[in-house]
């Protein structure tokens, strides 16, 4: 392993040549500086910043200083570091500035300055790959809305002058995995130029020799075949093509029709839970490939190879419910319980007749089947496998369940201020060892069931010649999509009510979009009509240029429409009602300025501060829950007890009316309950104004408007294990 160390001994600023995919964003004011600059002390300080998003960034300041002073400057982003370098600069005497050579990725950024040097001011520079945030996603619940918008953000931040797992971690071209499900989101994020890097990614992985089942999706329908359909590149594919069957052809299949693989790479299926069925699941990706690279065939023109594919999907249907159904699910002999991913690939490949689906669902695909994996994390799948278990739900007419289950997995990080999504779910990583988490994972992707599934926009043909948009709204009363295509942007704008269900779209030229009413909307469906003209009433009518009958299905209302702007509206009655809560739209606040804060409590620690340090807990100060930097905290170091307290001094009368202390990388860590009390004097404190219990990650304390100095925190819950920590403590009041 290399140092991480970058010493330079001078002022002077040497660059890197940045690679001609990759797009410069110019010096950047921060978000947020834990001090206000100029700012020098006689000790060592650290000084945070904030970036408004999750970014690759270099760091610059300008100093005043006497010289042989070393400076550190590094990501505030602790997980594994030897990705994310840390770089020092040794000043010399008087006024200088300094850029870091080397590119970081995280939230924030850290200045560690020695005693004696004055700060006089701090910048970063941003650099990414060279594409636009083309696509977006709106809905009439805001979870959805800051889920997709991060989901965007990881798959950018996972892109440079090729895609990577992530940037803190892995930043090598090496699972095509990861790849695999950031192709797919490209296509509804970014522009056209994102296009190329999907194309390399095909082009720079003949041999398919790394992870036997991330080969399998990368090379088939989800990547490759997915880059087809959108860009209309049949070079590409008529390039890949021999590598992919050759490949295929390494694999037989055995007697009884499950697959036998010629162990040509890691045999690797999913991290999620102990329990994988690998068995089922890379029968069902093989299968899966095998069709992509048929349709890749007659593309092309290879029709002598169609047989041979053929007689090999028509070998695993014929033999895959004989080995694997078990009457109410697919399991193999490998594993105790049925595996969502396995029953979720099944679906997906069309391995599964219409006919299991219902049974499937009602015992495996619903249901939280191993209540003791690991801290409350009882679905099996990863958020690399997660994507196909969404998709599956969708195909199957449970996308009110598909919505629900994202929310589930995914309402940690909704609610915490990282902007990006992680490569676990729960953070259940927090209490045990994993040197291999990141902050933001590629493998992330509820933008691509989101803008594809739930808003219902794809490609049916090559280039977007012919494309659907079928919703599958399910309790969403609005949906706001752009998807960017090689044709032009699609612009779909849905709503619905009691009595209405309306879609605008904005189709470009040369593409016929499939516009499907869904049928599931409505308790009673009586006419539809476009742009204000009755096409069907029970029969298609006709009657409007532009407009044609394709037919219907025991989901959807179809119609062909030519390019234009058109209004679909349907009336009828529609039964509008959710299972989930919308989000609360945010109040209009001030958050208190708490640079000149002071903090103690009732257990308190001195040396390293309390960060993710590859699964040890280490404990920091008081000062540590107030320093701007969320990945360090203030902690108990013990179990939670009652009696147990933390207070902040205002350094003067202030007024506020709420208290958020988040827990982002410790959910668990949240108090089991509280008591918050106020005072003027700090000694009488009075009755509490608040009791309650705190909540997962982020715990939220509103209560009247008070005016005052001092605050107190103290826990009235226990926990066996789970200590009390907070690693960032906000305090706001409310704007009129």
């Amino acid at each position: 392993m290399t140092s991480r160390t970058v010493t330079l001994l001078s002022c002077i600023l040497f660059s890197i040549p940045l690679h001609a995919s990759v797009k410069d964003f110019g010096l950047k004011d921060y978000l947020y500086t834990s001090k206000d600059l100029p700012h020098s002390q006689n000790d060592t300080w650290t000084l945070v910043c904030q970036l408004p998003h999750n970014a690759q960034f270099q760091l610059w300041l300008e100093v005043e200083s006497p010289a042989g002073k070393v400076i550190v400057l590094d990501s505030s982003n602790p997980l594994a570091k030897w990705t994310q370098q840390i770089q020092r600069y040794t000043t010399i005497s008087g006024i200088q500035t300094f850029e870091t050579p080397g590119w970081v990725s995280g939230e924030g950024a850290l200045y560690t300055i020695p005693g004696g040097v004055t700060v006089r001011a701090v910048k970063y520079r941003e650099t990414g790959y060279d594409a636009e945030f083309a696509g977006s996603f709106q809905c009439n619940d805001d979870d959805y809305n800051i889920l997709w918008q991060k989901a965007a953000r990881t798959c950018y931040l996972c892109m440079r002058d090729h895609f990577m797992d992530c940037p803190d971690r892995e930043r090598t071209p090496l699972c095509l995995g990861d790849v695999c499900v950031q192709v797919e989101q490209i296509f509804y994020t970014f522009d056209t130029k994102a296009h190329e890097l999907a194309r390399e990614a095909i082009l720079n992985n003949p041999n398919y020799t790394h992870i036997i089942g991330q080969n399998l999706m990368f090379a088939g329908e989800y990547s490759t075949w997915f880059y087809y359909l959108n860009t209309g590149d049949l070079a590409t594919i008529a390039k890949q093509y021999p590598n992919l069957k050759k490949y295929l052809d390494k694999w037989t299949i055995g007697e009884n029709g499950v697959i036998v693989h010629s162990k040509d790479g890691w045999d690797w299926c999913d991290w999620g839970s102990p329990s994988k069925d690998r068995e089922i699941v890379q029968c069902c990706q093989y299968y899966s490939t095998l069709k992509a690279c048929k349709k890749m065939a007659q593309a092309i023109g290879n029709t002598q190879d169609i047989p041979g594919f053929d007689a090999k999907l028509k070998s695993i249907k014929d033999h895959f419910d004989k080995v694997f159904w078990q009457g109410s699910y697919y399991k193999s002999g490998d594993v105790d319980y049925p595996d969502e991913r396995a029953n979720a690939m099944a679906v997906v490949t069309g391995l599964a007749d219409e006919t299991r689906w219902d049974a499937i669902y009602e015992n495996v695909l619903s249901k939280k089947l191993n209540p003791n994996w690991e801290d409350g994390n009882t679905y099996n799948a990863s958020s690399y496998f997660e994507r196909w278990v969404m998709e599956a739900l969708c195909i199957m007419g449970k996308e009110e369940f598909a919505l629900l289950r994202m929310y589930d997995r995914y309402s940690d990080q909704i609610n915490v201020r990282t902007t990006t999504l992680w490569e676990h779910f729960g953070r259940w990583w927090q209490t045990k060892f994993d040197a291999n988490s990141s902050q933001n994972h590629g493998w992330n992707s509820p933008n691509t069931i989101l803008s594809k599934y739930i808003a219902g926009v794809a490609p049916e043909t090559a280039g977007w010649d012919t494309y659907h948009v079928l919703p599958k709204e399910a309790f969403l009363t609005a949906i706001k999509v752009v998807v960017p295509t090689v044709k032009g942007n699609i612009a779909v704008d849905m709503k619905k009510n009691t009595s209405e269900y309306s879609l605008q779209l904005s189709s470009p030229s040369s593409t016929t979009a499939i516009v499907g009413i869904p049928k599931a909307s409505f308790s009673k469906l009586n006419a539809i009509q476009v742009n204000g003209t009755t096409i069907w009433d029970g029969t298609y009518k006709g009657g409007l240029a532009g407009i044609t009958w394709n037919g219907q299905d025991a989901r959807y209302i179809k119609f062909n429409a030519a390019p234009g702007t058109w209004a679909f509206t349907a009336d009828g009655i529609l039964p509008v009602s959710s299972p989930k809560p919308l989000r609360v739209s945010p109040r209009k606040e001030t958050r208190l300025d708490k640079k000149a804060w002071a903090v103690s409590a009732s257990i308190t620690h001195t040396g390293p501060k309390m960060s993710y340090q590859w699964g040890k807990k280490d404990r920091g100060s008081a000062y540590d829950a107030i320093d701007g930097d969320a990945w360090t905290c203030w902690s108990t170091g013990t179990p939670q007890s009652e009696g147990q307290w933390f207070r902040v001094d205002l350094g003067r009368e202030q007024s506020f009316d709420k208290i958020v202390l988040e827990n982002g990388w410790a959910p668990y860590d949240s108090p089991r309950g509280y008591k918050v009390y106020v005072s003027d004097d700090g000694e009488n404190w009075g009755k509490p104004l608040v009791t309650s219990n705190g909540r997962q990650s982020i715990t939220e304390i509103t209560f009247e408007p008070q005016s005052k100095r001092y605050i107190k925190l103290e826990q009235t819950g226990s926990h066996s294990y789970y200590w009390w920590s907070i690693y960032e403590l906000d305090i706001y009041r409310q704007r009129k």
